[in-house]
């Protein structure tokens, strides 16, 4: 029987739209991981599932982990705060991009634009770390069942409540 679904709370879900660097990982049958640089999110209107979207390009080993066991860790974490998380799911695959999601995408990329800059750091340098074309952009979505805190400091590591 799977983990009951984590409903993430409004705190949460509305953090994920602040500027936040968001990167994927898996891991195949030998336990070595994969890991790519989210470009964008899309979470489910009950806050239960996470669509990450990817650079297709940049996942072909995670795609095939996902095929194959469905497991992911997406870790997000604000970077002019520190604040982070980590979602896990054991049901991760590729779902096809839907009405607006290219629109998430870019406004995904403007707020990590945006929050590097309170850093003191160029638009070009979060331009670039979230770059993919158009065509290359794969979503993996996934029922969240695990979450944890892991910003820095002596929450790291503490499940979320469920």
């Amino acid at each position: 029987m799977p983990p009951a679904p984590i409903a993430l709370d409004p705190d949460l879900a509305a953090f994920l739209e602040e500027g936040v660097s968001m990167s994927a990982a898996s891991c195949n049958a030998a336990l070595v991981p994969s890991l790519a640089r989210c470009i964008g999110a899309r979470l489910s209107a009950d806050r239960t599932r996470l669509t990450v979207f990817l650079p297709a390009s940049h996942a072909g080993e995670m795609l095939a982990d996902y095929r194959a066991n469905g497991r992911i860790a997406v870790v997000v974490s604000k970077p002019s705060t520190h604040r982070t998380f980590q979602l896990k799911g054991e049901d991760a695959a590729v779902e096809p991009l839907q009405d607006g999601d290219h629109v998430r995408i870019a406004r995904f990329r403007e707020a990590f634009v945006q929050d590097l800059a309170r850093g003191g750091y160029r638009a070009e340098l979060a331009e670039r770390l979230l770059a993919a074309a158009r065509g290359d952009v794969v979503a993996v979505g996934f029922t969240i069942t695990a979450a944890f805190v892991q910003t820095p400091g002596p929450a790291a590591g503490s499940p979320l409540a469920r």
